[in-house]
């Protein structure tokens, strides 16, 4: 378990290890629940946030089924398109 000290009116540093897993950044808002005596801290993400991250899963999984085109320039792109 990591331990971490409790600073100057009441900062604390996450370790940056935790905050590449969880994908917190500089900014994040997180949620703040007690529970007994323990402390909990989640990620809040906006729905947009929720949106994207399906939005993302999804082409990767169209990637990966070869559902793509490729394209030099953008006007290649926009022929490419047209018969879609």
């Amino acid at each position: 378990m990591n331990t971490i000290k409790l600073q100057q009116r009441g900062l604390i540093t996450l370790p940056k290890k935790l905050r590449d897993l969880l994908a917190i950044e500089e900014g994040q808002v997180l949620h703040i629940e007690l529970s007994g005596n323990r402390i909990i801290l989640e990620p809040q993400f906006s729905s947009q946030d929720t949106e994207l991250a399906k939005d993302i899963k999804e082409s990767l999984n169209d990637i990966k089924k070869g559902k793509f085109i490729e394209f030099g320039s953008i006007d290649e792109f926009h022929k490419k398109l047209k018969p879609l």
